[in-house]
């Protein structure tokens, strides 16, 4: 990129001083040090929110499992096995209609999106877009 600019300089039809490159490079730079910056608090900020929503998005839905009666179905398996292997597809559909499928899918959801943008932060953190500052040679 910087011998395209210099190149475009040196072929206009005007002359322009040795520091117009540098000046215009180092603008360029500085403009994406701040977006990579932006975008890395940006990445944190829905992390940490996604991350500390999950809390009672996880008590809903424990919440819900112990008023829908999915507890009640699973212990089944414990206490009366062979009840349970002779009806096992009326088993089964009882567990799956007793789950809270909404509250699984926002609870999945969250943790889905937290672990993205964490994923995305560290992402960049390993990149080093935003520490290293390299001065600009012309």
């Amino acid at each position: 990129m910087q011998d395209k600019l210099v190149e475009i300089f040196k072929k206009a039809k005007y002359k322009s001083s040795p520091d117009l490159v540098f000046s215009v490079l180092t603008k360029i730079d500085t403009h994406e040090k701040r977006v990579a910056k932006l975008k890395l608090r940006i990445g944190a900020f829905i992390g940490l929110a996604s991350l500390a929503g999950l809390i009672p998005v996880f008590e809903i839905l424990l919440d819900n499992l112990a008023h829908s009666g999915f507890y009640e179905y699973f212990s089944l398996i414990f206490s009366d096995g062979s009840l349970i292997l002779s009806y096992w597809k009326e088993f089964a559909f009882s567990l799956a209609e007793s789950l809270p499928t909404t509250s699984i899918i926002f609870t999945l959801f969250l943790m889905f999106i937290s672990l993205l943008s964490f994923r995305y932060v560290l992402k960049q953190i390993n990149q080093n877009q935003f520490i290293n500052f390299e001065p600009l040679s012309v």
